[in-house]
């Protein structure tokens, strides 16, 4: 998401991901209390399906009327055609990703003397923009706890969770693939603990890296 990033202005690009019911949302929240610029690519796309006309107008002619409510787009009625059919989902990332890219870089600007920025995405292998980061972060939970979770933070039935984690890379894979992996299946305080300790790192890493 960072290919047009100045290097000099940030030293390391971190991408922190996580399948649904994860809990990436709250350890990039822990990140950002330690000072760190976080930004995060899921609400940047919200934010341009609510504000940005020309988005808008593409995606409304590619899905149709059925995605609107009140004449605005319905997040929810487009999430469940486009996890329900990844030719469509490859439709609409293909007009949100260049724009959040963009917002994304505008936003980093903001911070040139952090030793690193943190970008939060959920389907950063899924869209394979992996090689725009200098290192991944997962976050991962055991299937039922990651259900429960998405299934009361997003307000939708158990059936809608699991077809949209069908919809992403199987958690192992992603494992496999991490820089860094955080196994969140236990207490608050538990995964803050971890996140500082990838922040440590991090930090020593931008420091021999500079």
């Amino acid at each position: 998401m960072f290919n047009t990033l100045n290097k000099e202005n940030i030293v390391i690009k971190v991408g922190l991901t996580g399948n649904i019911g994860s809990g990436k949302s709250t350890a990039a929240k822990f990140f950002a209390e330690l000072g760190d610029p976080v930004f995060d690519a899921d609400r940047i796309g919200h934010e341009l399906l609510e504000k940005n006309k020309k988005i808008q107008t593409l995606i409304t002619k590619k899905f149709g009327s059925e995605i609107l409510d009140g004449g605005r787009i319905s997040r929810q009625k487009l999430s469940v055609i486009v996890f329900n059919d990844p030719t469509k989902l490859a439709v609409l990332e293909e007009i949100l990703h260049p724009e959040i890219i963009k917002e994304l870089y505008a936003r980093t600007r903001s911070f040139p003397d952090k030793p690193y920025s943190i970008a939060e995405a959920a389907l950063i292998y899924e869209a394979r923009l992996s090689n725009k980061f200098d290192y991944i972060i997962v976050v991962t939970a055991n299937r039922d706890t990651a259900i429960k979770r998405a299934a009361k933070n997003l307000k939708q039935p158990v059936e809608e969770i699991e077809k949209r984690m069908k919809a992403q890379i199987p958690q192992s894979e992603k494992e496999k693939l991490a820089d860094f992996v955080i196994a969140n299946n236990s207490s608050i305080e538990n995964l803050k603990a971890k996140v500082k300790l990838i922040h440590s790192i991090l930090l020593s890493l931008a420091t021999q890296k500079s």
